[in-house]
């Protein structure tokens, strides 16, 4: 991966680890900080060793006090940035593109304004491309999202199917 100047990483049907940031709210981080970020679940045990075998720094759950040694199965996960502008505020050239899935099963264009929306929702599943872009001063990758499709969870919405009909007649 070293050797690449674009390093993608593909990981599909995962969810979030912890709730997303990707407005970047300073009050929704530990550290106060604006960089809108997000945690994601690697399913697969073997691109975790993948991942760790070309120097990403995987992250992993520990036991609780209550657990049993075991019987614990550890959750991986990798840290993501969402970017949409350099350090300097300027908008990128290749702007990342995320979508949310909605009840039709359509894929709605998010940008800069409205990514933010998936902080607040209940999610599925997400299926992301992440660039592993080499850390200037040090050994690792930060990982951005390049591509992300953030399926929204609609099983536990009593009232989707009933106003889905309604949709088509706003709409002539």
């Amino acid at each position: 991966m070293a050797n690449s100047n674009l390093n993608l990483i593909a990981i599909d049907d995962t969810r979030f680890m912890f709730a997303p940031n990707l407005s970047g709210d300073p009050t929704k981080s530990k550290f106060g900080a604006k960089t809108r970020t997000c945690t994601i679940v690697i399913p697969d045990k073997h691109q975790v060793n993948d991942l760790r075998d070309k120097g990403v720094e995987v992250f992993e759950t520990s036991p609780r006090e209550d657990d049993d040694p075991d019987d614990f199965v550890p959750t991986y996960f990798v840290r993501a940035t969402l970017s949409y502008r350099n350090k300097y505020g300027e908008l990128l050239k290749y702007l990342p593109d995320v979508y949310l899935v909605n009840a039709d099963e359509e894929a709605v264009p998010m940008d800069e304004e409205t990514v933010g929306t998936i902080d607040n929702i209940r999610v599925t599943a997400i299926h992301v491309v992440l660039n592993a872009a080499p850390k200037k001063d040090k050994d690792g990758y930060t990982l951005y999202i390049k591509t992300m499709y953030v399926e929204q969870d609609f099983e536990s919405d009593p009232y989707i199917n009933r106003f889905k009909r309604y949709r088509g007649r706003r709409e002539e």
